[in-house]
């Protein structure tokens, strides 16, 4: 009858005690689960955190550019790069000459951007920025662009 008991007793503390490792195993999963969802949510938010602060230090890039003086012609070519620096991949930027140094006598543009800019600046021929900005363009093969964040870049 002892045995009954202590068998009927230690049964329903195995059972207990697997109930209570299979809760541990479940929590442990989704703690795991938990680690990695908040680990790639992290990375996202830091992530926009970098685009954010690229994008305030291009406005403040472009602030420092318009408290220059800049001619007509400049200014509108400002504005080209300045709406036409986003790609999708690397075929769609194009280096192009300004032929101006407030601007950068090379920007790194996207193909719309590119042409326009083109076209501005074969309706303004401007010899004397030209001559400034030749040991640049000397230069020119060493210098290589990409897409990076969505952005064309140096």
């Amino acid at each position: 009858m002892f045995h009954r008991v202590a068998l009927k007793w230690l049964t329903i503390t195995a059972i207990v005690l697997v109930g209570f490792l299979v809760v541990l195993l479940l929590l442990g999963y989704l703690l795991k689960e938990n680690e990695v969802t908040v680990t790639k949510l992290k990375a996202q938010l830091d992530q926009e955190a970098y685009q954010r602060q690229a994008k305030e230090n291009r406005k403040n890039t472009f602030t420092s550019f318009s408290q220059i003086t800049l001619s007509a012609s400049e200014k509108s070519q400002q504005k080209i790069i300045a709406n036409n620096l986003y790609c999708q991949s690397a075929k769609q930027y194009f280096l192009v000459h300004t032929d101006s140094q407030t601007l950068g006598c090379i920007v790194a543009v996207n193909t719309n951007g590119a042409v326009i800019l083109l076209k501005v600046a074969s309706e303004n021929e401007n010899q004397s920025s030209r001559n400034r900005c030749q040991q640049e363009y000397e230069k020119a093969h060493d210098i290589s662009a990409q897409c990076r964040n969505k952005r064309c870049s140096l």
